[in-house]
């Protein structure tokens, strides 16, 4: 079945505004960490870390466009590879909350949102079969707070093995999806942070954004989430792309601290806020 981009509508379950959905993870932070046989992710801390910066949109026109690049993309049309994303948001109105698109009108690879029901939405598509797979989260995200959310996948090309996270904890719904799904393409399509294509926009704060090339274990995501103050990334594996948000950075630019030279661009605003979770 075809997607629908009529945000406030859904077309069976290929809509961009599903249900809900999630699962778990944990790291441990300000130490060194090996990858361990169940799969966690190795992390080491720098001690000189502070989080001081965000950036707020403004629901109309704001974004941040951080271009294309292989390393952003998970699928080669035939087979899918493991991902995982990580971001902290406070939304001034959580429906249709636009944070993570690399997902156009026409180029489609995957999204991570807060939909029209005002809970976490995942979406993966596969445009040699018109089909898709997503995941939907179970809690309200609330406004005027910081939450930390994340977005697992294993690169299975199953919507159960997609799980999504509020703050530390599992937080799965249902799955979703539509056709017969094999993999995601590699698309030229830009990642954007704070917009869909069509016009839509997040309205809020957003900070500390990452992608991960490895499924961020249950551990590794309570260590991020670290009892909601930011920890330090600097030597997670897997880490692809890190943005800051404001920290050591100079308008228009977010640098990709992740090392995966995906610089970011804010787009119709140039200022940070020093409004940070703590």
């Amino acid at each position: 079945m075809a997607v629908t981009n009529d945000w406030g509508q859904g077309s069976k379950e290929n809509t961009i505004d599903w249900g809900q959905g999630a699962i778990d993870n944990t790291i441990d932070w300000g130490k060194s960490q090996t990858l361990s046989p169940s799969g966690e992710t190795n992390i080491t801390g720098a001690s000189d870390y502070t989080n001081t910066k965000s950036i707020l949109l403004d629901g109309v026109d704001d974004y941040v466009s951080c271009g294309d690049a292989d390393n952003l993309s998970f699928g080669d049309g035939s087979s899918d590879s493991p991902f995982s994303i990580s971001a902290w948001i406070k939304p001034d109105v959580t429906s249709r909350f636009r944070l993570i698109f690399k997902y156009g009108s026409t180029l489609k690879e995957y999204f991570m949102q807060i939909a029209g029901g005002g809970k976490l939405q995942v979406n993966l598509k596969d445009t040699n079969n018109n089909a898709s797979i997503g995941r939907n989260g179970n809690t309200t995200i609330p406004t005027a707070s910081w939450s930390h959310v994340v977005m697992t996948y294993n690169g299975s090309g199953a919507a159960t093995r997609i799980n999504v996270y509020f703050n530390g904890s599992l937080d799965n719904s249902t799955t979703t999806g539509s056709g017969s799904y094999t993999a995601m393409s590699n698309t030229s399509e830009p990642l954007e942070i704070g917009r869909f294509t069509s016009g839509s926009y997040a309205d809020g704060h957003i900070d500390e954004v990452a992608i991960f090339n490895t499924e961020l274990s249950a551990s590794d995501i309570t260590t991020i989430y670290n009892s909601g103050a930011p920890n330090d990334l600097t030597g997670t594996s897997g880490l692809v792309s890190w943005w800051r948000m404001g920290d050591g950075d100079t308008a228009p630019a977010i640098t990709d601290k992740g090392g995966g030279g995906n610089n970011g661009t804010m787009n119709n605003f140039s200022t940070f806020s020093t409004n940070v979770p703590t």
